[in-house]
């Protein structure tokens, strides 16, 4: 069947993809609980046993990239054949959105209450203490070290690109792989890790989506309603990926990033401003004096059940956002790259997170919404709960930006992943993919994961995506040897 396709094409990878997608859903949706349960038990097990591995590695690779940055290879410029070069807002607008999609907007609001949870009974933290700590792991798991982790696969891949152009674009490319068994687990750990974040950032996404339509027009969330979100989102998706990164991708992102500032500034404006701007200036401070403890602290439970899930997640999408962001890094150095993405993604997310957390606080200290209760005994989904949040500024026109926020942001996140597999699936990197082979993978990306969602194979695949970051630990190990042996074989005067 693939033997009359284009020539330029990378049959395996395409064949991989296909495959992969089609043997894990026929895996999770024959018994979705009891898959998912297996799956979290293995999950748990795994995460107790590499936690020391996630924790401290993740601090050592943030270490690790700053240097290299700091140091006379920071100079290094990427050049990658036939990519186009872009603006610093851009280039930094397709990071950001690419990397973080509406997840952030939904756990801005809702994850610090799963640190008070926890927190709360701790008789040895002082109220003030119990608030800080809630209010900075947010800010500490979408910061420096998450960025850190999405960075290290663009550092390694626009190195091996520049000095070899005709390289493959995945793992068993850019590590020089010549056994094919070696090349096929490569490709497998390379893709899955793609299917798997896709699916999970629809199954987050749309519920989301559709609670805050049905808000806006005051109608119950219903199956049709959740179907018209979907057709909306795939259709933006569908036409920006064909149309390409330059129209495509480019635009989203700038109008997103533009969207999400107005956005928040609004929130910041019309919400109790003082009571933001303080709080975020004594989070931030905090954050920063605790985060070397935060980050080698080791078997407590938000470091097991949260840190070293974050780290997991992170290191499960990072082949899919490093790809994404240094392909459209041309010409950018080493230390454009590195202290873009660190910086430019973690005040991102940071801005985020202390705008809508301290939003949520301040009505939960103020009596008017007890989230914490309410995540405690069930009372309302999370979902609900963000769109409750909005509302409280009693301002329709918020929700209905917020709705469009959402939506572009998961479109500018499924637009990396279609952008990143039909990259991977050309037989080498400076070949532009085909507009045919972005619409395959962008139905793919669509309608694989919304079957997944309604037959309740979402959490399924939140867990097989993060126990594939266990051995993409080691592939990690391998990227920064490979950074090392290709640094030190450049003359830089």
């Amino acid at each position: 069947m693939l033997k009359s396709i284009n020539p330029n094409w990378n049959k395996s990878v395409i064949s991989i993809t296909i495959l992969l997608s089609l043997v894990l859903s026929i895996f999770v949706l024959i018994s979705p609980e009891y898959s998912s349960q297996i799956l979290k038990n293995i999950y748990n097990y795994l995460s107790n046993m590499f936690e020391g591995f996630f924790m401290y590695g993740s601090f050592a690779l943030l270490l690790f990239l700053l240097v290299l940055a700091s140091s006379k290879f920071g100079s290094f410029k990427v050049k990658l054949s036939n990519k186009p070069s872009y603006s610093m807002f851009s280039w930094s607008s397709m990071l950001f959105a690419g990397g973080i999609g509406a997840t952030l907007l939904y756990w801005s609001t809702v994850e610090w209450i799963e640190y008070y949870n926890i927190l709360k009974n701790n008789s040895a933290l002082s109220d003030k203490e119990l608030m800080l700590y809630s209010r900075a792991y947010p800010l500490f798991h979408w910061g420096f070290s998450a960025w850190a982790i999405y960075c290290l696969p663009a550092v390694a891949f626009g190195i091996a690109l520049t000095l070899k152009p005709d390289t493959n674009l995945t793992f068993s490319g850019i590590l020089g792989a010549k056994n094919s068994f070696n090349k096929f687990i490569l490709d497998v750990l390379f893709i899955g890790a793609i299917i798997c974040g896709a699916g999970v950032g629809l199954g987050l996404s749309f519920p989301l989506i559709s609670s805050v339509i049905s808000k806006i027009f005051v109608i119950e969330r219903t199956v049709t309603l959740d179907i018209f979100t979907i057709i909306i989102c795939a259709f933006i998706f569908g036409m920006s990926a064909y149309v390409g990164v330059q129209k495509g991708i480019r635009r989203l992102s700038n109008i997103n990033v533009i969207m999400v500032i107005i956005f928040l500034l609004i929130i910041l404006l019309l919400g109790p401003s003082k009571y933001i701007l303080s709080n975020s200036a004594d989070s931030f401070v905090f954050l920063l004096k605790e985060y070397i403890p935060m980050s080698i602290s080791t078997g407590t439970e938000i470091s097991i059940n949260w840190s070293v899930f974050y780290w997991a997640w992170w290191l499960a999408l990072a082949p899919m956002i490093g790809t994404f962001i240094i392909n459209v890094s041309n010409n950018k150095s080493l230390r454009q790259i590195i202290f873009g993405t660190i910086f430019i993604g973690s005040f991102g997310c940071i801005f985020s997170m202390m705008i809508l957390s301290n939003l949520s606080i301040s009505l939960f200290e103020s009596g008017y919404i007890n989230s914490p209760n309410i995540i405690e005994n069930n009372l309302m989904s999370k979902e609900e709960l963000v769109v409750k949040t909005i509302s409280s500024l009693n301002y329709n026109y918020l929700l209905i930006a917020f709705s469009i926020i959402l939506i572009i942001f998961l479109c500018t996140t499924y637009d990396s992943a279609t952008y990143v597999l039909a990259s991977a699936s050309m037989k080498d990197s400076s070949m532009e993919s085909s507009k045919s082979l972005r619409v395959l993978f962008a139905i793919l990306l669509v309608v694989q994961p919304t079957l997944l969602m309604y037959l309740n194979g979402v959490d399924s695949f939140k867990w097989i995506m993060v126990i594939f970051s266990i051995p993409l630990l080691f592939i990690y190990l391998m990227l920064i040897y490979s950074i090392l042996k290709n640094v030190y074989s450049i003359k830089i005067t």
